[in-house]
């Protein structure tokens, strides 16, 4: 008999998936990538009106037990929503529907997790975070999953912003977070930085950098969006993306910096390949750049830790299996 569909909902992704689980399941899917038993299909977007845009990313992982997936959604200033369709890889058939949101959110955290893991130095002890947005929390706690800081300064535009979620993450941690009153304050002195805005132009250059030794920008990932300066990348040893594609299509900052006519990248390296290959931070660099886009792989490897536990513990809506047999009768 053929497995039930599972229709799974925030609740329940949330309750399966920790920052840590997701950390280590998304290194291992992209060490699964670089050896050449996962791939990535390219993400598709349009864009419409006042800044609404639609997004579709698809991954498959090959061999034993291996899936394949879709994560499609739609952002407006009314809202948006997210789904993703996880389907069997040796048999096509589709196992569970998986509400996307939290995973998402989960995913760009976990990709910046393994991202400063690999690179950021290991003494590092002091991170800013720029953007209180909803994957701020995520994002903080991402670096307190891979680091053993001291203290993380946020900032944020909006002083009423910031302060609420100072105050929402007070006493979760054992450092220090700290409103910061500006963008300067919250830079001077931070060994790690992560940005997640929605800024449209650049805002940080190379001179509020002085002490950055690792850089994860993971906000714009849009072709009309940048959130740091050329500048910055004269700074850098090692610059690293997600995904090699999807980073020609949508990242300003890599196309401002390389080329956006196809050009050969040979100075930007894969996570995964560096992982993989048990490489990391350059000895003696003096800054090392993440540009993360967001990656079909990252999805696939979240939604498959949701879906077998959620099978294992019987969690989810269970709805009729896909069969054919199903299809014909639903036929008028």
């Amino acid at each position: 008999m053929a497995d039930a569909l599972r229709y799974l909902t925030e609740r329940d992704v949330v309750s399966v998936l920790n920052i840590h689980r997701a950390i280590d399941a998304l290194q291992d899917m992209l060490v699964a990538q670089a050896r050449d038993q996962a791939r990535n299909l390219p993400k598709t977007l349009a864009t419409w009106g006042d800044g609404s845009s639609m997004h579709a990313l698809g991954s498959v992982q090959t061999g034993e037990g291996g899936y394949a997936g879709f994560k499609t959604w739609v952002h407006t200033k009314a809202g948006g929503g997210s789904l993703f369709s996880l389907f069997d890889a040796a048999t096509g058939a589709l196992r569970a529907i998986i509400e996307a949101r939290a995973l998402g959110m989960l995913r760009t955290a976990a990709i910046s997790g393994v991202a400063t893991r690999a690179l950021a130095p290991q003494d590092a002890t002091r991170a800013a975070l720029v953007g209180t947005g909803p994957q701020a929390v995520t994002q903080l706690a991402a670096l307190a999953a891979v680091r053993d800081l001291r203290q993380v300064r946020v900032y944020s535009p909006t002083p009423e912003k910031r302060r609420a979620f100072v105050a929402s993450v007070a006493g979760k941690y054992a450092f220090d977070v700290q409103e910061s009153p500006s963008l300067e304050h919250a830079l001077a002195g931070a060994e790690i930085v992560t940005l997640i805005t929605r800024a449209v132009d650049p805002f940080v250059e190379a001179a509020l950098l002085a002490g950055c030794r690792h850089l994860n920008a993971v906000g714009a990932i849009l072709p009309s969006k940048a959130e740091f300066a050329q500048d910055v990348f004269t700074l850098a040893d090692r610059v690293v993306v997600d995904d090699l594609e999807n980073a020609r299509k949508g990242s300003r900052e890599l196309r401002e910096r390389y080329g956006a006519d196809g050009a050969p990248w040979p100075d930007v390296a894969v996570l995964g390949q560096l992982l993989a290959q048990g490489d990391a931070r350059p000895p003696q660099a003096r800054l090392t750049i993440f540009k993360g886009m967001g990656m079909g792989l990252s999805d696939l490897a979240m939604a498959r830790v949701v879906f077998e536990h959620a099978r294992e513990h019987g969690l989810g809506i269970e709805l009729p299996p896909q069969t054919r047999e199903n299809l014909l009768l639903a036929q008028p």
